[in-house]
């Protein structure tokens, strides 16, 4: 066991002087300019551990924690896909992976934690490495911060999203939802505007089996109670009648029957906000899935804006998706902080 994880010191001593060698006079930044990119795919994790350790309730607690069902999708789907590597087989294209979690475990650990670091072998790259002096205690240090983690890789994923969106934007879709909103999310190329009214948008992107849609609704703020749960369930279903009509005659979009949405306020860049995600379906059709809403009130505090994401993917898992068009509501902001010129 201390033979791999002096392995892994080693490697990892090793890179970092090779990268400081290369310069220098060079600050970080400078650095990172001349890191290769990330490999792998999106949602995927690479743990690096030792073998015996990954076979037994150390590697049970990481794939309960990391491949866990994501919440409110049709079907079952892993918040993170997850493969492996040991220590001393993490060489060459597995350091350049997009996320990592390093389980380091050894008695010659002086402190045991969890550290968070970015952009160490490639950009943009996220690395969770875990330290303890025994496999118990790693195990429980992984428990006791599963939602740090989780929340630190879901982060790192969602950048990635929002940098290409705001990278190849649409800007006149953006410029269009600013003029009515005062503030709008980064479309990327491809989400073209489907309708435009002042109290109601429709943004699609649409191939021959997948939809990724963002609605935005506007309607009056009166007083805080219209942000509760139930209030905002209502209105939403009275939203969706009105404006999103289904296929079918007096079809239209609705909530799930069964499995109720989950709600909870969530703080995100300075913005405070309640977050409804759930499953939605076509009253008299065999429509469906996932969506997820950002509801918040407009800087004068007039309005109420809702930001509804959603999913139609038939034939496909829909995970992948759903982050996609999540990440644009997330990359939301208000006019004077959003660049006017690119």
């Amino acid at each position: 066991m201390k033979r791999n994880a002096l392995i892994l010191t080693l490697i990892v001593t090793a890179i970092a002087v090779l990268l400081t060698s290369c310069g220098n006079s060079r600050t970080p930044k400078d650095r990172s300019q001349y890191l290769p990119s990330i490999t792998g795919n999106a949602g995927e994790v690479l743990v690096v551990i030792n073998k015996s350790y990954w076979e037994g309730e150390l590697g049970s607690t990481l794939r309960e924690v990391l491949s866990g069902e994501y919440p409110f999708l049709p079907q079952r789907e892993p918040v993170f896909k997850l493969f492996n590597a040991t220590p001393s087989g993490f060489t060459g294209s597995y350091m350049l992976h997009r996320n990592i979690v390093i389980v380091n475990i050894s008695q010659e650990i002086d402190t045991s934690g969890i550290r968070m670091s970015r952009d160490s072998w490639a950009k943009p790259q996220v690395i969770v490495t875990v330290s303890a002096g025994t496999p118990e205690e790693a195990t429980r240090m992984i428990k006791d911060n599963s939602e740090m983690i989780i929340n630190t890789i879901e982060q790192a994923e969602r950048d990635r999203l929002i940098a290409n969106s705001t990278k190849y934007e649409d800007r006149d879709v953006r410029m269009a939802v600013t003029d009515n909103l005062g503030g709008s999310p980064y479309f990327p190329r491809g989400f073209t505007m489907k309708k435009n009214t002042p109290e109601f948008m429709w943004i699609s992107q649409e191939t021959t089996h997948v939809n990724q849609g963002i609605l935005i609704f506007k309607y009056p703020y009166t007083d805080s109670l219209q942000l509760s749960a139930d209030s905002l369930k209502t209105k939403l279903y009275d939203l969706w009648q009105a404006n999103v009509p289904g296929m079918r005659e007096n079809s239209y979009m609705t909530f799930n029957k069964v499995i109720d949405p989950g709600f909870k306020n969530i703080t995100y860049r300075g913005r405070t906000m309640v977050e409804m995600r759930g499953l939605w379906e076509v009253e008299n059709d065999y429509m469906g899935g996932p969506f997820v809403c950002h509801i918040f009130p407009d800087l004068e505090r007039k309005n109420i804006i809702i930001l509804n994401a959603f999913v139609y993917a038939p034939k496909y898992d829909k995970r992948k998706y759903l982050r996609q068009v999540e990440s644009i509501i997330y990359s939301f902001n208000w006019k004077e902080n959003l660049e006017v010129e690119k």
